[in-house]
């Protein structure tokens, strides 16, 4: 029997490997077979998606090239100066000499080719890179500008097509030279005189757009070869193939390969491994588990960029504290912080710049609590305290006003100083509230006010915190409401001419009638709005609905205040510009006002934006002039027509000499630049007398009519009479 015990043994381990050990290492390996099949399958969808991706941003980004021709070709087409020197001859002195229509075509806007083209498809002046040529466009251009010139001629907008001139290709746009001032429909298409811009597809151009629109190595072909990823058929208006334009096109799925196999690989490796030591030595395998599992625990509870608890250990540790072994011994306050202006941080410098940031904030927040404290991060920038202390709520304030000092110290991240803040809210454990959701939820209303309050600050909750918080958001359900169910309505204030005694203007101003609050101050719903985005429909709401109304009142001129939120948007221009068509009001019946906040974020932007509202002939008014910190160099820089002098002078008139002193300065300072000025807020006879003798062009306020709808506001002009009113304000001025 002895004998016969080692060759059981053997027998049973072999039948455990050729049973147990092998079956697992098949089925294993069948399993990673798969997987890596799945996987390439997967990658070379995820690169043909990509290349279809990158395709429609391509298409989309030539497109939008094709319409800036346009709407560059639109503003000269449009200029009487350019139909008067332009239609039926040409006038080189003005066009070339002037500098109106020479160089500055190729140096400012970058187009190599210029055409005029009088009836008959006759070419009256060229300019071939910025310098002017005898050369006929036709000739230059033999295969599709005919075409084009015919088909732009029976459009109003300009008409764009690719176009092939020797062995370049370029955009090229043709427009009728015709002021708004003629009507179209009285004009004969075959007698304009059309106006040809030509941009060449050249790599300058093709950078331009790569880097615009994030695509890689864009080269052009005039072949139908194509050597790379992606590419688009370049085509005129007839469908005639000119050439291609490819790129090199991202390959997620590739990388993906590249970043799985190789793990993968190394996991077959340790899995074979791994299987002869379970069966060598049984101990070792088990040790290496343990480890394993201990880091996957740890990992499970902390934050992988700051090695911080994570928001499940930090719940566990706040149902710890509050026990009632520990709590009914040391209070416990739960402080939630968010960092103020780290999403600029993100966005200037990268994502690895802010994770750098990160790593020093939890630093310092570490460095600023005791032993008995936890530090956590939750996502994001984030981060939440429990304290446990003996003395609250001072404990925490103690402890938020060191964090905050703590924070404001300056950070360096890559050679560069970074300053940021930390917002604050407390919220205090007790009987009634002693629930982890609860804390949190509290602590997070503490920390929304204290955003409120101005950042770099801190918030204790309180009880009508959270009521006011649920009346806000109910608030903000019935505004999105209201938007949809049509519930908001203008209301206008006339404009006075203090020198002529005539209502000049009036500015429409939203109104929210609700079905059971009644009328809401837009001080409450304009700042939600804003905050919401809703801010953007209410705009474009109060725009059109102001520019219909003002069809009611002839030759009034109608103010809309434009929210810096709306200026975000880089299609205002456009916005204000379909409006002004759909409604057919005069563009310089239309006065815009905006408040210095818009200039101040991105003032290369706000001046674009500003400059195309010129172009469409609107006027353009400081609003609340005077209280922001720079409003004087603003004046100097943007194309103001007005200025608003905020009703917070007006209404101190009577009682200081320095709002007076003010007031006088900004007058003189509209009539220097020649703007018009607007006094807000007038309520008496005193300050319109004193407006009126010391030059300033306009008044508004109670003293003369509050906000009143549309029906109201007509009866108003219908009965305002100057001669009486003027004799009314001397004579009350005078008394």
């Amino acid at each position: 029997m002895r004998s016969s015990n080692p060759e059981m043994t053997r027998f049973s381990g072999q039948q455990f490997t050729n049973r147990v050990v092998y079956p697992l290492a098949g089925i294993m390996l069948v399993m990673i077979i798969v997987v890596i099949g799945f996987l390439v399958a997967s990658a070379h969808q995820q690169n043909r998606l990509s290349v279809q991706g990158s395709t429609r941003l391509a298409t989309t980004a030539l497109q939008v090239k094709a319409r800036e021709v346009g709407r560059n070709l639109r503003d000269y087409t449009i200029r009487p100066d350019v139909y008067d020197h332009l239609h039926g001859g040409i006038d080189l002195g003005w066009a070339v000499t002037e500098g109106n229509v020479g160089a500055n075509i190729r140096n400012d806007l970058g187009y190599e080719m210029v055409f005029v083209v009088a009836p008959g498809d006759k070419t009256i002046y060229a300019l071939i890179d910025g310098v002017p040529t005898k050369a006929d466009a036709l000739e230059v251009m033999p295969r599709g500008l005919r075409d084009l010139l015919h088909v732009a001629a029976i459009q109003p907008d300009p008409t764009t097509s690719l176009i092939k001139s020797g062995n370049d290709i370029y955009v090229v746009a043709a427009n009728g030279i015709l002021p708004p001032s003629i009507d179209r429909a009285s004009i004969n298409p075959r007698e304009l005189t059309m106006l040809v811009f030509a941009k060449r597809l050249d790599q300058k151009f093709l950078d331009s757009m790569g880097h615009d629109y994030l695509l890689s190595d864009l080269s052009i072909s005039l072949d139908n070869e194509n050597a790379k990823d992606a590419s688009i058929p370049l085509m005129t208006q007839n469908r005639m193939y000119l050439g291609t334009i490819s790129w090199a096109a991202p390959k997620p799925g590739t990388q993906l390969l590249n970043f799985i196999i190789p793990p993968l690989a190394a996991a077959l490796l340790i899995l074979a491994t791994f299987s002869i030591l379970v069966v060598r030595n049984a101990r070792r395998s088990t040790n290496a588990l343990e480890a394993s599992a201990s880091r996957v625990t740890h990992l499970a509870h902390h934050d992988a960029l700051t090695g911080l608890p994570n928001r499940v250990l930090f719940r566990e540790h706040l149902e710890s504290a509050l026990s009632p072994a520990v709590f009914n011994t040391s209070p416990v306050a739960v402080i939630c912080l968010d960092l103020d202006n780290f999403k600029e941080v993100n966005d200037s410098l990268g994502h690895a710049a802010g994770d750098q940031l990160l790593q020093q904030v939890s630093q310092r927040l570490q460095a600023c609590v005791s032993h008995n404290d936890t530090v956590a991060r939750l996502g994001g920038d984030e981060f939440a305290v429990i304290q446990i202390g003996t003395n609250q709520p001072h404990d925490a304030e103690e402890l938020s006003r060191r964090l905050i000092e703590s924070i404001r110290i300056p950070f360096v991240v890559d050679d560069q100083t970074l300053h940021i803040g930390v917002s604050i809210g407390i919220a205090l454990a007790d009987t009634t509230n002693g629930i982890p959701e609860r804390l949190l939820k509290n602590a997070d209303i503490a920390l929304y006010r204290a955003k409120q309050g101005g950042r770099a600050t801190y918030r204790i909750f309180e009880a009508q915190m959270d009521a006011e918080l649920q009346e806000r958001r109910g608030l903000e359900y019935d505004l999105r409401q209201a938007v949809l169910k049509n519930e908001l309505e203008l209301h206008y204030q006339p404009l006075i001419d203090l020198e002529q005694h005539t209502v000049a203007a009036v500015e429409a101003l939203v109104r929210w009638r609700h079905p059971t609050r009644g009328l809401v101050s837009p001080a409450d719903f304009i700042p939600m709005a804003e905050e919401t985005g809703l801010i953007v429909a209410i705009g474009e709401w109060v725009l059109e609905t102001a520019c219909s109304e003002a069809l009611k009142w002839d030759r009034l001129r109608i103010a809309v205040n434009l929210s810096p939120v709306q200026f975000k948007n880089h299609e205002l221009v456009e916005t204000v510009r379909q409006v002004l068509q759909r409604t057919g009001l005069e563009p310089e019946r239309l006065e815009l006002e905006v408040t210095e906040s818009i200039l101040i974020n991105d003032t290369a932007a706000a001046l674009e934006i500003l400059n195309g509202l010129k172009a469409l002939g609107v006027k353009i008014a400081m609003d609340d002039f005077g209280t922001g910190y720079s409003s004087l160099g603003y004046l100097n820089s943007f194309p103001f027509d007005k200025i608003k002098i905020d009703r917070s002078f007006i209404g101190d008139l009577s009682d200081t000499e320095k709002s007076g002193a003010i007031v006088k300065s900004v007058i003189g300072l509209g009539q220097s630049l020649k703007m018009v000025t607007t006094a807000e807020g007038v309520e008496t006879s005193e300050q319109a007398a004193f407006l009126r003798e010391q030059g300033c062009d306009q008044v508004q306020g109670f003293y003369f009519s509050k906000p009143v709808a549309a029906t109201e506001l007509s009866a108003f002009i219908r009965n305002w009479n100057p001669p009486s009113a003027r004799e009314q304000m001397d004579t009350e001025a005078a008394a």
